[in-house]
């Protein structure tokens, strides 16, 4: 078996792992510890369903961070509005392309290291984000752009946050993960190239508060492809399905 850094990674990207609630003051220093797992389906031809268990870190620091798979500098933090910039992981597809032995003799995969901006709005009515990854290590020289809306529900001791995504990738990104060069191709995989192309995924996260020190956190997704993606002779799949859980333990 393979690395399991993309899955850890990706399984993070997708919860707001132990964020404050919105409007919650910010915390001047505070480091939580715990155990994840993510179980995700693979939209890859022949690929397998992925499931991982892995450490999960969530820390702070007055205005750093490192959360939810991304390490962070906040530059704006007023009660209704946030802006951040930092590095993190922006995954469409996983590097190992779902352990598939038909997609093995392809040119191997690397992650993808971008920096990003980010700017969220906390309304009434709940939080809109805004975020924009270039990526800054060579691999594909691509860029993706996401605008996602959450509406954050209390209940006692839990929070349950529906939330609705929209992602635009460009060529670049799109062709890195499901493109297939001429000179890899086969009858079996054509070559493929296209343009950019978009994503929409529905998500459900819940976190509950057990105590002053231990805390839960879910998640269950289902992303859709655009058809750039689902044309791929590399993709069965139009959707894909993961679900995370994990505990955490506040150590300070």
């Amino acid at each position: 078996m393979k690395t399991i850094t993309s899955w850890v990674l990706m399984a993070l990207s997708t919860v707001v792992l132990a964020q404050p609630v919105p409007d919650s003051p910010p915390k001047e220093h505070e480091f939580k510890l715990g155990l994840a797992a993510v179980t995700s389906e693979s939209g890859y031809i022949g690929g397998k369903s992925q499931n991982k268990v892995f450490p999960a870190i969530d820390y702070q620091n007055k205005r750093f961070y490192v959360q939810a798979g991304d390490m962070g500098f906040n530059l704006v933090d007023e009660k209704s509005w946030e802006v951040d910039l930092g590095l993190g992981i922006n995954l469409i597809g996983d590097t190992e392309r779902g352990d598939s032995r038909l997609l093995q003799d392809l040119p191997k995969l690397s992650l993808p290291l971008n920096a990003f901006v980010s700017a969220m709005y906390k309304s009434p009515i709940g939080v809109f984000k805004v975020k924009h990854n270039h990526e800054i290590n060579n691999k594909h020289n691509g860029n993706s752009s996401s605008i996602s809306y959450a509406a954050p529900i209390f209940r006692g001791k839990w929070l349950v946050m529906p939330q609705l995504s929209y992602e635009h990738y460009s060529a670049e990104v799109v062709n890195y993960f499901f493109g297939v060069n001429a000179i890899d191709a086969t009858a079996e995989i054509p070559a493929y190239s296209t343009g950019s192309a978009r994503a929409v995924s529905l998500s459900v996260l819940a976190l509950y508060e057990m105590n002053e020190q231990w805390s839960f956190v879910g998640n269950l997704q289902n992303e859709y492809a655009g058809s750039e993606i689902s044309d791929s002779p590399l993709v069965d799949d139009d959707q894909r399905l993961s679900l995370f859980a994990g505990f955490l333990y506040k150590i300070f």
